[in-house]
């Protein structure tokens, strides 16, 4: 079977039956990852991940690092290894932690990352750059170093909703240890993560993913593994979770995403585990029916459009508005890595169901398996390996309002659309009536006459706040523009207050704020809060 490209660490080692592979060799898959971005007072952690060197064991003799900017080097890094240090283990990893010192204490930006090593494997000394992948750019990893924290207020924190972990691992694909993303991700200022391996990698043997367990030992342990790492008690928080291929309303394999879950959901239509077998086990309303009342249930990338092979050969297909509006869904991930038209479609489709009375939430992830600096994939199985500067971890953020840095706290803000989508800046909102009485995102307010206060905070990395609507919707009728917003007294902050605004029918209020002239990986920047609903009395 041919499957098309997968948003993921690439798995060299598989090749269909049949099926020439270019990219398989007798050597374990040897990279380097970085965060895309970091705060301002982190070191720079450089990840070091081996995978199946228990299949192909290999000696590491050095390691050679290159910091740049966009003129010349400014640091140089070597580590020998003498003896060669030893790897046989499926998945192993270190950090290479890069201090900033005397040569680039000062310095802001971006910054270019080369990483060369010489390893021994089957009797031969060989070098890599980057990474091992035949045919992949070995461009250098690029870290924006930041002046300044991720934009923020007290309370509310960043995070990525939609990632893989090494528990997702089969033919094609792999991700990222889930200590490994903690380190990555606090370099990057994230305060929590949600990982949301596939259905159809966490019912495999513990020795193969070409064979399921009925006993779940995978599924057990990464249960284990976020009870333990959020005992630690050191951020960021790990927010379990799962992505189950499940059945639409044309019988075709969507993926759900699941939070806080610890019953594990079957869902196998779309794995390619078995040919021409795509039908999944369950369908969207079974799984909401026999979900747990604790569990928060997103539509996952419902708009993203299907390529061609993944429908035929896998049962693939978008959800549909059926699917998105019944009852039970707490939100949908319109936004999946990039803004593009499967953004622009799921948004129309959003403020649609928000305009018929739904009360369903936003949410932004990445779909992120690894890929902390840049995608690298399989490009047309199993010939040449793509990459892009998309689906990377944490760059399109879900920023959620807590009481305390807890799974369950988490879990709640997303339940109740306590949230906003954002690349960067943050904008935030809140309602008050002529009684004081007020209200947040994702609530509800009666009053007649209310006012609106914003209050947005961006910064030098995403750039100058260069529009602001709030945008005022009637059910059953449609959205309005309340006011918009285009000059800013600070180009980076602002608090705002409106004048009264009369309610006459049942609606709600919700925010698009814009920012241009970002230094950052986004020059221009964007969020996106979830509405609050207003009563007339």
């Amino acid at each position: 079977m041919i499957i098309p490209p997968i948003f993921s660490y690439a798995e060299i080692h598989y090749r269909f039956k049949y099926f020439f592979s270019f990219l398989k060799t007798k050597e374990p898959e040897i990279l380097f990852d970085a965060p895309y971005r970091i705060e301002p007072d982190s070191d720079l952690p450089l990840l070091f991940l081996i995978k199946d060197a228990d299949l192909f064991p290999v000696q590491i003799r050095s390691v050679k690092i290159t910091i740049s900017n966009s003129v010349s080097a400014l640091h140089h890094i070597e580590h020998f290894f003498n003896p060669a240090l030893i790897i046989n283990t499926h998945y192993w990893q270190d950090f290479f932690p890069i201090p900033f010192t005397a040569e680039i204490e000062n310095y802001f930006g971006m910054l270019f990352i080369d990483v060369e090593c010489e390893y021994f494997v089957n009797g031969r000394i060989k070098k890599c750059k980057n990474n091992n992948y035949r045919t992949a750019t070995k461009n250098p990893l690029r870290v924006y170093r930041s002046k300044n924290h991720l934009p923020s207020f007290t309370g509310w924190i960043h995070g990525e909703i939609h990632s893989h972990s090494h528990y997702t691992e089969d033919q094609v694909e792999f991700g990222v240890p889930i200590t490994a993303a903690k380190k990555l991700s606090s370099a990057l200022g994230l305060k929590y993560f949600c990982v949301t391996d596939h259905s159809y990698d966490l019912d495999d043997s513990l020795n193969s993913y070409l064979k399921n367990d009925a006993e779940l030992p995978k599924w057990k342990l990464f249960q284990e593994e976020v009870e333990r790492e959020n005992n630690t008690q050191q951020e960021p928080t790990v927010v379990r979770g799962e992505e189950v291929s499940a059945r639409n309303s044309h019988g075709k394999n969507v993926h759900f995403l699941l939070y806080g879950s610890k019953k594990y959901f079957p869902g196998s239509g779309d794995s390619a585990e078995k040919w021409f077998r795509t039908t999944s086990e369950l369908s969207i309303s079974d799984i909401i029916k026999n979900s747990d009342p604790e569990t928060v249930l997103y539509a996952g990338h419902p708009t993203e459009q299907v390529p061609f092979l993944q429908k035929i050969f896998l049962g693939r297909d978008e959800w549909h508005l059926a699917d998105m509006s019944l009852q039970g869904l707490h939100g949908i991930q319109i936004l999946n890595g990039e803004m593009n038209s499967t953004f622009s479609s799921g948004f129309s489709i959003w403020k649609s169901l928000l305009l018929q009375g739904k009360k369903l939430f936003l949410a932004a992830g990445n779909d992120a398996h690894g890929n902390f600096n840049r995608y690298i994939q399989l490009g047309i199985p199993f010939l040449f390996i793509h990459e892009k500067e998309t689906q990377i971890f944490g760059r399109m953020k879900t920023v959620v309002h807590v009481k305390q840095n807890s799974e369950n706290e988490i879990l709640q803000a997303l339940r109740f659309g306590k949230s906003i989508i954002t690349n960067g800046p943050v904008v935030l909102h809140e309602i008050e009536n002529k009684y004081q009485q007020s209200a947040e995102m994702g609530g509800m307010l009666e009053g007649k006459l209310i006012i609106v206060k914003l209050r947005g905070i961006s910064s030098e990395e995403f750039g100058e706040f260069s529009s602001l609507k709030i945008i005022k919707g009637v059910i059953e009728q449609t959205e309005t523009v309340l006011a918009e917003i285009t000059d800013f007294a600070s180009p980076y902050e602002f608090h705002f207050i409106t004048e009264w605004q009369p309610i006459e029918s049942f609606s709600y209020i919700r925010i698009e704020a814009s920012t241009i002239n970002g230094k950052g990986k986004d020059a221009e920047g964007f969020c996106y809060t979830n509405p609050i609903w207003i009563l007339p009395e």
